[in-house]
């Protein structure tokens, strides 16, 4: 049974924030959540191979896929970009629901998580890279030249239209994707689709956000990091792309690895081949830990693991 795909709008303060529904609205929701310059569309691989039990919900965030860029000039954070994920949760009034998000979506995950606490009843991370912009007190000021006075002393490219960005032809922007994600030829030309419109004389240009490049995360010390992070106490699946791994990208926030850190006793984490966008290039292999954990948790996972 393939699950019926549904697209829509919602409204947000500022705009419109596009949405790709699957599956039944009767059953148990997931709001699925994309990283930085991405679209809901990349989650469609995975979606194909997960149970068919739930509702899930593909949110685009602002300025990415096709949902409206939030007022221009002002720097974009973390935090401004997890109040989508309220506007969407109060739209369709859920109690609760379960988290899946890739990159920084991850992120936005978390800081979800504590602060509305109560709503979310389990959280799968895929490859949440972001989590390692841990920000030790002696780099304080790396992270704001970074964060901060690169934003302003770039403003005019971050602020720029649309009309002023480079164009490509078609085969062109599918190149770019492929080579930049290391997506299929066929994931690629669906996301062109959401990502792009037309330039005039046969050729197109991207329509992100450029600000989403930039986004601010909070100067948060490997230390309280790691506090917030394992005292969550619903059911945490972390999936981690070897490849990322092998680049030390988690080099600040090690507890990830430890299972042992978290006094609930609530986490999981694997390690996959593949790269960053494991969840659109390996799907096959990360639906088979997404879907017991899904069902069962943390037991799904472990009862897995005993057969």
């Amino acid at each position: 049974m393939v699950l019926l795909e549904k697209e829509w709008y919602i409204e947000a303060p500022w705009g419109r924030l596009c949405i790709i529904a699957w599956g039944d609205c009767c059953d148990p929701p997931v709001l699925v959540c994309h990283g930085a310059k991405d679209s809901a569309a990349s989650f469609r691989p995975l979606i194909k191979l997960l149970p068919k039990k739930f509702y899930y919900i593909g949110l685009e965030l602002p300025g990415n896929g096709r949902s409206d860029r939030m007022p221009g000039g002002l720097m974009l954070g973390l935090h401004d970009l997890v109040y989508s994920l309220q506007v969407l949760v109060k739209h369709f009034r859920w109690d609760s629901f379960v988290y899946l998000g890739h990159s920084m979506g991850c992120s936005l995950g978390y800081i979800y998580n504590i602060s509305y606490p109560g709503k979310i009843s389990k959280i799968i991370q895929l490859d949440p890279i972001t989590m390692g912009f841990a920000v030790p007190a002696d780099r304080f000021p790396l992270w704001y030249k970074m964060a901060i006075a690169r934003y302003f002393e770039n403003y005019e490219r971050y602020n720029r239209s649309n009309n002023d960005k480079r164009t490509y032809t078609r085969e062109e922007a599918i190149d770019k994707i492929m080579k930049r994600r290391g997506f299929t030829e066929e994931v690629a030309v669906e996301t062109l689709v959401r990502v792009t419109e037309p330039a005039g004389d046969g050729l197109i240009r991207f329509t992100f956000d450029e600000r989403v490049n930039l986004v601010t995360y909070p100067p948060m010390s490997p230390e309280y990091l790691r506090k917030l992070f394992t005292e969550m106490t619903i059911p945490i699946l972390t999936i981690i792309a070897e490849e990322s791994k092998n680049r030390n990208r988690y080099k600040d926030v090690p507890f990830v690895f430890d299972e042992d850190s978290f006094p609930n006793k609530n986490h999981r984490w694997r390690a996959l081949p593949g790269g960053h966008d494991l969840h659109a290039n390996n799907a096959d292999i990360v639906a088979t830990i997404v879907a017991p954990f899904l069902l069962h948790g943390v037991a799904g996972l472990d009862n897995k693991s005993k057969l």
